[in-house]
């Protein structure tokens, strides 16, 4: 004969097994996931997402072990992250407002350059990393096509700057030792004879392209764009815009330059993650349009990293 008391400790173990199995379920049951990503202009949400969505569609067909080199091992994260969840992404103008759809919860995750995610990081501890993908980046200024003299002369300058360790010098001071509000450096003046030169910032990849609270741009930025004007013998005027108006405000000429174009070789992923073919992403991931030519790109990086809260 079942007593109440035994009958009671029954119920109570079925539905701590019960409970238990629908948290198992849940931690293993795929989720969607947002993801925030400041917008590429030669590409559309909705492409960029189908080329996401055909990527994962393409990785549970392969094994991706985890005793791999630690390069590989890094695509490992990213793949398995992939494979095992629908990423949804979000094309954002401005590092504002995806900063705080990742603080509301509107988005999971951000992806950013590395120097500007270790910015972010740095400004706010609650931020970490959730994996990093290793993707060669550069970023280029960007002209109206028919301004080639122009580009051309930023490609000279810039490719003389990197030769005599002038980028790198800047590169040092204002991106790898970075403060949180790095210093403005002063444009030269020339005289009205030499002419002008509208360029525009968007202070959305700091400490890369930065904008202080006052609203003027700082930092690496500015460091760098004075020291075109000097060699040049330009007198440099920024003006701020977002990042979404880059094309706009060129075929405007309401600016010269733009200040930043990100381009990228691409996930090279190695073949020892276990992953075979072409990746759709590589093929989705364009910052330019029409009617624009880029200079010589003047900073790289290697890593992105995605970030969340």
């Amino acid at each position: 004969m079942v007593t109440k008391k035994t009958f009671r400790f029954v119920v109570a173990v079925l539905m701590l097994c019960a409970l238990m199995s629908s948290c198992a379920f849940a931690a293993l049951a795929p989720r969607a996931i947002h993801g925030g990503v400041l917008g590429y202009l030669g590409t559309t949400e909705d492409e960029f997402q189908a080329a996401v969505d055909n990527f994962s569609r393409m990785l549970p067909a392969f094994s991706f072990g985890l005793n791999n080199s630690p390069l590989a091992q890094e695509y490992v994260e990213f793949l398995i992250a992939f494979r095992d969840h629908r990423h949804i992404i979000h094309f954002y103008d401005n590092l504002t407002s995806m900063l705080m759809a990742l603080n509301s919860g509107r988005v999971d995750e951000i992806s950013l350059p590395e120097s500007t995610a270790r910015y972010v990081m740095r400004s706010d501890p609650a931020y970490r990393i959730l994996f990093t993908i290793r993707m060669p980046s550069a970023i280029s200024f960007g002209f109206r096509a028919e301004d080639t003299g122009l580009c051309g002369d930023f490609s000279k300058v810039i490719e003389a700057m990197k030769e005599d360790g002038t980028l790198k010098a800047l590169e040092e001071k204002y991106i790898n030792n970075a403060d949180k509000n790095p210093e403005a450096v002063a444009f030269e003046n020339f005289g009205e004879d030499a002419g002008k030169i509208t360029i525009a910032i968007t202070g959305d990849m700091p400490p890369i392209d930065f904008v202080a609270e006052d609203g003027n741009p700082a930092g690496y930025n500015t460091a760098v764009l004075s020291e075109i004007g000097k060699r040049l013998k330009k007198n440099i005027n920024v003006i701020n815009i977002e990042a979404g108006a880059r094309s706009s405000a060129l075929v405007s000429g309401k600016a010269d330059v733009i200040f930043w174009y990100r381009s990228t070789k691409g996930m090279d992923i190695p073949e020892e993650t276990g992953f075979k073919g072409e990746n759709p992403l590589n093929a989705a991931i364009k910052d330019s349009t029409e009617g624009v030519i880029l200079s010589t790109p003047y900073y790289e990086w290697e890593r992105t990293l995605m970030l969340t809260k």
